[in-house]
């Protein structure tokens, strides 16, 4: 009986304590009094007397002193402003919206035009200001995809971003996004990265400019270029912590349940599948089914299913002899149904890489690579 009792008085408590009920009226200013971080729920600018869950979204309720918080907010938040364009990568614009959202910038959105704009291929956005209307910004994020790729010297965008250079704190390009600054010449004497696949590019378009290809992001203090699509979130982390400090940036991917990587944590052009693009391709022409990817700088493993349209050994012949035709494959070793050779890639130096048919049960394509230049990492 006593059990059940205290049971019940705990599922009492619990309750109490994760479903508070708002203050009404004047709310005292010398205790401690609790409110749900404002994320968009019912309960956002509502106080409570006691610590607890907010009843609306479940997150825990945090504490405030309305005295201590007027001082704390003095200053305004700084203001980002996203650059909207039709096709632009969906990550690359609501990644870093996502993390300055979370650590209380303002954020805002703008176009060439106020008008519906589609990023991605399913996602219409009203852009909240046009390039004329926006008003003065802390930071501006020019994501990747679309115009950055298709007519980066966009008149109107160079217009904008050589009015904007002198005013803006941090300019932030995510992926594809650097050829807007490459462009308006903000990259030069700089640093720079961008998606894997076009940093070859970047390089020849703006020789003036340091193109870095094993680092997730590029800091120059004012300019910042990220590499491709999640790279965004990293480097907009990092644009937090130049204005609230490493410690309040690493709080708010915490609680974003987000693994912030530093600027040389990862960095896809350094692993070694990039070994693999011609390999990879030949193969997916007789496959049907690509079932295991895994790696990290050093070594590398593919595994596709193949068709059984066309023997084994055949498959293997054509992929060896392309890949011999292409002039970047140097062979050491082949049979019946493997075969293992040396290719030097432009970014991450020698490497061997391995085929094989394991044709147990049905026919399995195995493709390996291992980084022999380690002296380039």
């Amino acid at each position: 009986m006593k059990r059940v009792i205290y049971i019940f008085l705990v599922l009492v408590w619990s309750q109490t304590v994760s479903a508070q009920t708002p203050i009404n009226g004047d709310l005292p200013k010398d205790r401690v009094l609790y409110f749900c971080a404002p994320c968009g729920c019912s309960e956002d600018d509502k106080f409570f007397s006691g610590p607890g869950t907010c009843s609306a979204c479940q997150m825990q309720l945090q504490p405030t002193l309305l005295e201590l918080e007027r001082e704390n907010h003095s200053s305004p938040s700084p203001t980002v402003g996203i650059f909207l364009f039709n096709g632009a990568d969906v990550m690359d614009v609501s990644g870093p919206l996502s993390v300055f959202e979370h650590a209380g910038f303002n954020t805002v959105t703008f176009g060439k035009q106020k008008e519906m704009t589609r990023i991605g291929m399913n996602i219409e956005l009203m852009p909240d200001y046009t390039i004329e209307s926006l008003p003065h910004t802390d930071v501006l994020v020019l994501p990747g995809g679309g115009l950055a790729e298709s007519n980066p010297d966009d008149p109107q965008v160079m217009n904008f971003l050589n009015d904007r250079k002198y005013s803006t704190k941090v300019i932030l390009s995510v992926c594809s996004g650097a050829f807007f600054l490459g462009e308006a010449g903000l990259l030069d004497g700089q640093q720079s990265t961008t998606f894997a696949g076009l940093i070859p590019r970047l390089q020849s378009q703006y020789p003036k400019s340091e193109v870095l290809n094993n680092i997730k992001y590029a800091d120059n203090g004012q300019i910042v270029t990220s590499a491709g699509l999640s790279s965004g979130i990293d480097a907009s982390f990092h644009v937090v912590s130049k204005f609230y400090g490493v410690g309040r940036a690493q709080e708010i991917a915490n609680h974003m349940e987000y693994p912030w990587k530093r600027e040389h944590d990862y960095a896809r052009t350094q692993l070694a599948i990039n070994y693999m693009s011609q390999i990879q391709s030949l193969t997916q022409l007789f496959s049907v089914d690509f079932f295991y990817s895994q790696g990290d700088q050093y070594e590398w493993e593919c595994r596709f299913q193949l068709t059984h349209q066309i023997r084994p050994e055949k498959i293997k012949k054509i992929i060896q002899e392309e890949l011999e035709r292409s002039g970047e494959w140097k062979p050491n070793s082949s049979n019946k149904t493997s075969f293992a050779g040396i290719i030097h890639h432009p970014r991450i130096g020698k490497g061997e890489v391995s085929f094989s048919i394991d044709q147990k049960n049905n026919p399995i394509a195995i493709i390996k690579a291992k980084r022999k230049d380690k002296e380039s990492l």
